[in-house]
């Protein structure tokens, strides 16, 4: 799930299939292809979500120079893609050349291999860490300041965690850290909900950065550092204001029973003061973030759903469907399996 910080919030069941004719539909309406065998629904969902994102969409474009691997060029496929996007006057385009990049680049790991289903959390998130390879050509991700850097000036969430002991005032080292999408267990954060709702609260739509935190810190007990014989919770610390901030949903199992509650809990806007323990940016702590994609998992397939923000309209990816979302209102919100940005623009 991707969250933006946006000037129009997002509004919009499924309905109106764009056809062809218009500047309109040559903008909303163009699919990808999934042929039988190919299992890319996966890859289609994550690049689908990363093209509606208005601000890594026009940072990229403006983009050439970078370290190009032929045929494992992930960066070379995805602009080819994004210039069909915009250029193209067919209605379903093809994905095989990022298929094939992602491919050539993991075939050491085994991951990403043709034919076979995929992680689409993990395809967006790797999709990213090798852009910033692309520019950049350094294989550490932490630290990056280089302003070409899309994946680390708009994605990365710059953090240090900490152990704090309130009892005795010990306290760890820091450990600092990047990460360019934030994971938090489902189980967790449904637990988080039950807590609130038996207290006869209510679920306040500007709370969901305060649940997920919650969720991230439940169970995550240390010893105090000086032995005093306290558990204590780590403290997370965002020490930047990333654009686009991207939620990943780890679930116990394919077959949970927990989708409802997890729907339940989602909202549109997110706080980043809510979300860690601890903001020091000053723009970071005025920041409010919109939900603007979703890539969502059912029965073994996955899907996306995006905002355009020209025309303010949800719109459904399923690899070569195209829809239009109307009448969609967050109370409570729609849900996914896999990431969500949010973004600022």
């Amino acid at each position: 799930m991707a969250w933006v910080k946006m000037f129009k919030k997002p509004g919009g069941g499924l309905q109106k299939s764009y056809q062809p004719g218009s500047m309109l539909s040559l903008a909303l309406s163009k699919g990808l292809l999934n042929e039988p065998g190919q299992n890319s629904c996966f890859l289609n969902s994550a690049v689908q979500v990363l093209w509606q994102l208005d601000i890594f969409r026009r940072s990229f474009r403006q983009l050439s120079g970078h370290f190009c691997l032929g045929d494992a060029c992930i960066f070379c496929a995805l602009k080819s893609i994004f210039s069909q996007f915009q250029q193209s006057r067919e209605r379903v385009l093809p994905s095989d050349s990022l298929r094939n990049a992602l491919a050539e680049t993991f075939k050491d790991e085994q991951r990403f291999q043709l034919g076979l289903m995929d992680d689409a959390a993990e395809c967006f998130e790797n999709i990213l860490e090798r852009i910033h390879l692309h520019i950049v050509s350094d294989t550490v991700t932490d630290g990056c300041s280089s302003k070409s850097c899309i994946t680390h000036q708009k994605f990365a969430m710059t953090l240090y965690e900490q152990f704090v002991c309130r009892c005795c005032g010990a306290f760890s080292d820091p450990h600092p850290f990047t990460e360019f999408v934030h994971y938090v267990s489902t189980t967790a954060l449904c637990q988080q909900v039950e807590r609130i709702l038996a207290k006869n609260e209510r679920l306040r739509s500007d709370m969901f950065g305060e649940l997920l935190q919650a969720a991230n810190n439940t169970g995550d007990l240390r010893s105090c550092p000086s032995d005093c014989g306290q558990s204590i919770k780590i403290r997370r610390v965002l020490m930047n204001c990333p654009e686009i901030v991207t939620i990943g949903f780890v679930w116990d199992s394919e077959q949970s029973d927990l989708t409802d509650d997890v729907i339940r809990s989602l909202g549109p806007r997110l706080n980043l003061c809510g979300l860690f323990n601890r903001v020091t940016d000053e723009n970071a702590k005025r920041t409010e973030l919109h939900l603007v994609g979703m890539i969502c998992f059912s029965s073994k397939h996955y899907s996306a759903f995006a905002y355009h923000t020209k025309s303010s309209k949800w719109m459904f990816f399923d690899d070569a469907t195209v829809k239009e979302v109307r009448n969609f209102t967050f109370n409570p919100s729609f849900g996914s399996k896999h990431p969500l940005p949010f973004t600022s623009s």
